[in-house]
């Protein structure tokens, strides 16, 4: 790799999931695969993202809590959220995601309607109003109460199943948001 124009110099590139160092694992169509020695993941990002990094490197990644009991939802949610880069809190009831959400200050959380007690409704509440945390609330309810969804003060509702790709437009609008609130230094809850 030395010698090329435009190549990138050697990185440090962390999992996900654990926070060892990534070895390179390929890349194809613009997208670069890396897997962790220490727990096996492998993921992948797109090449700009690596670039970027660069600069970026001094910012921490994301922390993004996620409540859901099932454990396969879990999963899928947990590995499309660190193929974006960030940090998961993983679990799998409302009591775990309030205690989770006061001991590793997350930015965001993806917070599931039917938890084991409390229910989601009440998690989302306590995280938006009294953490000031950006939530988003999922559900695989066919006729969600969505005055009750505005009223905990959750981001936007989604409901399952959903693509990958509307877990990335939430997550992308919920650190948009973390940044205004940033910048404003207050909170500001972005229009639905």
């Amino acid at each position: 790799m030395q010698g090329c124009p435009g190549a990138v110099p050697s990185m440090d590139i962390s999992c996900p999931r654990c926070g060892g160092l990534a070895e390179p694992a390929g890349h194809e169509d613009a997208r670069a695969f890396f897997q962790c020695p220490t727990c096996a993941r492998v993921w992948t990002t797109h090449i700009s993202a690596i670039v970027d990094r660069g600069t970026a490197q001094a910012n921490p990644a994301p922390r993004v809590l996620i409540a859901d009991d099932s454990p396969e939802m879990l999963g899928l949610l947990t590995a499309w959220v660190e193929d974006e880069g960030c940090m998961v809190i993983a679990v799998s009831s409302g009591r775990e995601a309030i205690d989770a959400a006061i001991s590793h200050k997350p930015d965001v959380a993806f917070i599931d309607v039917v938890l084991p007690p409390p229910d989601g409704f009440h998690v989302c509440e306590v995280l938006t109003r009294r953490l000031g945390l950006a939530a988003v609330l999922m559900t695989g309810v066919a006729n969600p109460d969505r005055t009750r969804v505005e009223e905990v003060g959750a981001l936007l509702l989604l409901k399952k199943p959903f693509p990958r790709e509307a877990v990335v437009d939430a997550l992308t609008l919920a650190l948009e948001q973390c940044r205004r609130e940033d910048a404003s230094g207050g909170t500001t809850f972005a229009s639905r």
